[in-house]
């Protein structure tokens, strides 16, 4: 090959757009903490292609999030940080910790790219853990977003299909916030303190661990009563829920509170035995809201509500949500 050929070559493979869109991954590179787990050495440094993380002896759990696109395009920051907050609430569902998280990004140019991480890293920071890599496209005619944890349970795992007849239906949910803006979400995180949001969340792993909780399922963008769906299904039993049981923030209108999706917010199966170790676990966090809202029936199914006496079915069980049922026993 003579040094003219050899030009052309470099300079056909300089311009090769795999080799310029590894610039994209700039951007997330200067949001993200490059050392998450030094403890691990250097090879744990971001960059490689696999992000590593320290061992563990309990049951991992995976989870991931995509972000409605409607959020994304309206309001990029809040979408950073939700796809954070939802992730880490569905590890606690299971009564795990998260480990670590890892995002894909879709965007139109680093500037529609920029509020995503700048909310991912608040989120990031306010519950202390770490990014440790992802997909970073900037060259996308969209903008889109999703997160995916790691998480581990050393206790025993909440499992929706464990509840048991006779259990309690619990609400564990922060009061203490306000709507943001005009979306369903009920918002009691992005002004709390870490350590604050850091203890409650740390509160479902002692529950499992403790035996107190039997099973659970964070309240997502369903609601309360769509959740309360979602756990019926899985376990098999039908739900009845006592509308005049369900407490709510003053001046907040309850068809918002039924179906909003809360920043922290549980739906518990216990036993009335554990109900009291449940109260006193609660009673170190003042923000919560813990109440008795209703019970697991094996006589019923779906989902069914109660006010003044009168019962009406929500949900009557028989056609399918996720398609996630419970399992027949042998």
């Amino acid at each position: 090959m003579s040094a003219a050929d050899l030009t052309a070559l470099v300079e056909q493979l300089k311009s090769l757009n795999g080799m310029h869109a590894k610039r994209d991954i700039q951007a997330p590179a200067a949001v993200f903490d490059h050392h998450p787990f030094a403890e691990l050495g250097e090879a744990s440094r971001l960059g490689d292609d696999a992000a590593v993380v320290p061992a563990q002896s309990g049951s991992l759990l995976l989870a991931c999030e995509g972000m409605h696109p409607e959020l994304v395009n309206n309001d990029p920051w809040f979408a950073g940080w939700s796809g954070v907050l939802v992730n880490l609430s569905d590890i606690a569902a299971m009564g795990g910790r998260p480990l670590a998280l890892v995002n894909s990004v879709w965007s139109a140019g680093e500037q529609a790219v920029a509020p995503l991480l700048d909310g991912m890293r608040f989120a990031c920071d306010k519950f202390s853990i770490p990014m440790v890599g992802g997909h970073t496209n900037s060259q996308s005619p969209y903008t889109a977003l999703s997160v995916a944890v790691l998480g581990v349970a050393e206790g025993p795992l909440l499992s929706a299909r464990a509840a048991l007849n006779g259990d309690l239906l619990v609400l564990l949910i922060d009061g203490d916030g306000s709507f943001y803006g005009h979306h369903p979400f009920w918002d009691a995180a992005t002004t709390a303190e870490p350590t604050r949001l850091q203890s409650q969340l740390a509160l479902l792993p002692r529950l499992a661990q403790a035996r107190i909780a039997r099973a659970a399922k964070d309240i997502s963008m369903g609601g309360l009563v769509g959740t309360a769906a979602m756990f019926a299904e899985a376990c098999g039993l039908g739900i009845t829920i006592d509308f005049d049981a369900i407490p709510r923030p003053p001046e907040i209108d309850e068809l918002a509170w039924l179906s909003c999706f809360p920043s922290f917010g549980f739906l518990l199966a216990v036993s009335s035995g554990q109900l009291n170790s449940l109260q006193t676990m609660v009673s170190g966090h003042p923000n919560l809201i813990c109440a008795t809202i209703g019970s697991f029936e094996a006589d019923c199914r779906g989902v069914g509500v109660r006010r003044n006496g009168q019962t009406q079915q929500l949900w009557d069980g028989t056609t399918s949500l996720t398609g996630f049922g419970a399992v027949a026993s042998p």
